[in-house]
């Protein structure tokens, strides 16, 4: 089916892609377009029918007649669609914003919602961080692989669907056999979480191709709370999804400035990655951790772990940051304590939290 643009939303497209620092050039394209279709059984057709050796502005004209008229590339999801979710992490709010509109107008996929904007950096200054980056010790233990594989199980992609008939993106995971975490403005009410589609396995298998997918709902009258000031939910699951998939483990301890961390996600609405390398923890408090990390819109809820593959955050909100103290800004990230959302549970859910005793008791020290 071929996907109708006007000549205005058109020109628009061509605009923002080729003011895209990764399409500079035909090696930078080849990486975005096939980064954008990972996962997709014709990626690989489609990559070869394109031809991106001309100018920008000829080569974005190109790329974007040739996703219209492609067609659907799996269920409920145009090559153009798929293509326009994955570049709005690569553009300015303005632009993302239109992109996310056309997705909507044009029945293209669903648009990827947009994390949450940061507060105030709390980091060091930008060169300390630099340094460290650079001279980090890469070696790790083989089992930490083991570790990385084991929690990513219980890691799960969301699709939420609001009162407007609007929908998004997001991650969660399971804290126990039948309860999932994820971010308040991903889950905002019950009624989201009852109506929410809970994936596991949306990822490439060994052989790179895209694992069968098991879906999840909410249990009817089931267990549900939620902190907008912390910006977390959690739902309870029908059926324990937790006996297949395991569930993380949580962590009372507030991470120390430098520690090491993984965020495990579903970025841009994605197959699950994994950022598990140069990153360290900026500023921790007994309410917020930042850390610099690798995220994308539709990482909100992903859990941030230490080394031990413990969760000591929950991901909400990622982007350019000022520093009030240095006036540097740093590309970073930014989560939620788990120390303070286990605080607030045990005062405002205590059915919840009792749940969780076990599995929280075995990460203190």
């Amino acid at each position: 089916m071929t996907v109708q643009l006007t000549q205005q939303d058109f020109q628009s497209l061509v605009q923002i892609v080729q003011r895209l620092p990764e399409f500079g050039n035909e090696r930078d394209r080849r990486r975005l377009i096939a980064g954008a279709l990972e996962g997709v059984e014709r990626s690989d057709v489609i990559l070869a029918r394109l031809d991106l050796s001309g100018s920008p502005m000829t080569t974005a004209i190109g790329v974007i007649q040739f996703l219209a008229n492609f067609g659907k590339v799996a269920y409920g999801k145009e090559a153009l669609g798929v293509f326009l979710n994955y570049i709005q992490a690569f553009t300015g709010v303005e632009d993302a914003n239109f992109i996310s509109k056309l997705i909507t107008a044009c029945s293209l996929d669903v648009p990827v919602g947009r994390d949450h904007p940061l507060d105030n950096w709390h980091g060091t200054d930008i060169k300390d961080l630099q340094e460290k980056i650079i001279g980090e010790n890469t070696l790790r233990h083989i089992r930490v692989l083991e570790q990385a594989l084991e929690a990513a199980r219980a890691v799960v992609h969301l699709r939420v669907s609001g009162a407007n008939q609007d929908q998004w993106f997001g991650t969660g995971f399971l804290i126990a056999p039948d309860l999932l975490m994820t971010n308040n403005h991903v889950i905002h009410n019950l009624a989201e979480g009852i109506d929410a589609e809970y994936s596991f396995n949306y990822q490439l298998g060994r052989e790179g191709k895209v694992l069968e997918i098991v879906l999840a709902h909410a249990a009817k009258n089931g267990l549900f709370h939620t902190e907008a000031a912390l910006d977390y939910t959690v739902v309870q699951l029908a059926n324990s999804p937790g006996d297949t998939f395991g569930y993380l483990r949580l962590a009372s301890k507030v991470p120390g400035k430098d520690d090491r961390v993984t965020i495990i996600q579903h970025p841009g609405g994605h197959l699950k990655k994994i950022s598990m390398q140069n990153n360290f923890v900026s500023y921790s408090d007994n309410r917020t951790t930042q850390y610099t990390t690798t995220t994308l819109p539709g990482s909100s809820g992903s859990p941030v772990f230490n080394d031990d593959f413990e969760v000591i955050a929950i991901h909400h909100s990622g982007g350019l940051l000022n520093n009030p103290s240095t006036g540097h800004r740093y590309l970073a990230n930014a989560g939620t304590t788990m120390a303070a959302i286990l605080n607030d549970l045990e005062r405002n859910a205590p059915r919840i939290h009792d749940r969780l005793r076990s599995n929280r008791e075995s990460t203190q020290t």
